[in-house]
């Protein structure tokens, strides 16, 4: 992969490396020479560099994970370029390959689209969503780019959420900032938890109808069924979620989406800000209550 920076100061090399987070060793060599380009010329990291020159390096390529199987399933991009992709996960797809869900899954169908493209790479996901959530995510093309959108360099994503839930919350606006885990190893549920892992929700009420609930969730933290066991926890399920909420119906969809994804984008700093329109599904169902 490529990674291409049009400079803002002078400065060394050396030093752009350090600030942009680029390890120097990770930098291909071709014939001994580490490939570090400014205006088409081979430097070092001893050179220096002006504003508005283009600095390009090389990174090597990674190898394809052969245990995932190539599937032709069609891809919702929403926004695509050399080092980023964010793409619009249908409900009832899973994710990562697993013994339950070897085909079908996201990476499956990425896998086939990396191979078609010719994107050498691994699938680096930067932001995961249940197969019951449907809704946007960013996937990166390189382990070096999803390494630049860590919580280790304070990477600021923003994730914002759809969701109905049963019940009509007190507070119309609130924050959940309670520790999640698990008891029970075995199984996928999780639980509100002393000693859990700290996890933070932000909800605003958008709609009461009947008695339900249209929520806007901002997430601080990303735990796993974070939403689900916040929202479950105080008696205000989701609508359709299987494992949290009792009444939902076999076969129903559980009325989660991750509906906005705003980030610097780790490489040309241009801001990335995706959102999409209040799903079908919840429209369908607010409508059956006169909403």
């Amino acid at each position: 992969m490529e990674l291409m920076f049009k400079i803002k100061k002078p400065e060394s090399i050396k030093n752009f490396l350090h600030e942009a987070n680029i390890p120097y060793k990770l930098i291909e060599e071709i014939k001994g020479v580490k490939q570090i380009i400014v205006n088409n010329d081979i430097k070092t990291y001893l050179d220096t560099i002006k504003k508005g020159d283009t600095l390009k390096v090389s990174i090597p390529d990674e190898e394809v994970d052969p245990t995932i199987a190539h599937e032709d399933i069609p891809l919702d991009i929403v926004y695509e370029d050399a080092y980023l992709m964010i793409v619009n996960k249908p409900y009832d797809m899973a994710v990562m390959v697993t013994k339950s869900h070897e085909t079908g899954t996201l990476s499956n169908a990425l896998c086939h689209y990396f191979d078609v493209k010719g994107i050498h790479s691994k699938i680096h996901l930067v932001n995961r969503l249940d197969k019951d959530t449907c809704g946007l995510m960013v996937i990166a093309k390189n382990r070096f780019v999803k390494f630049l959108l860590s919580e280790n360099l304070k990477a600021k994503i923003d994730r914002e959420y759809y969701a109905i839930v049963d019940g009509i919350l007190p507070a119309k606006v609130g924050s959940i900032d309670l520790p999640i885990g698990k008891r029970d190893e075995m199984s996928m549920k999780r639980e509100v938890m002393e000693g859990g892992d700290e996890a933070v929700t932000d909800y605003r009420v958008l709609k009461e109808f009947v008695n339900h609930s249209l929520l806007k969730i901002t997430l601080e933290t990303g735990r796993t069924h974070q939403i689900r066991v916040h929202l479950s926890h105080f008696n205000f399920p989701i609508v359709g979620d299987p494992l949290y909420n009792p009444k939902a119906k076999p076969g129903e969809k559980m009325l989660l989406c991750s509906h906005h994804v705003h980030l610097k984008h780790p490489i040309t700093g241009i801001d990335l800000n995706y959102e999409l329109d209040l799903p079908k599904n919840f429209k369908d169902y607010m409508k059956q209550f006169g909403a």
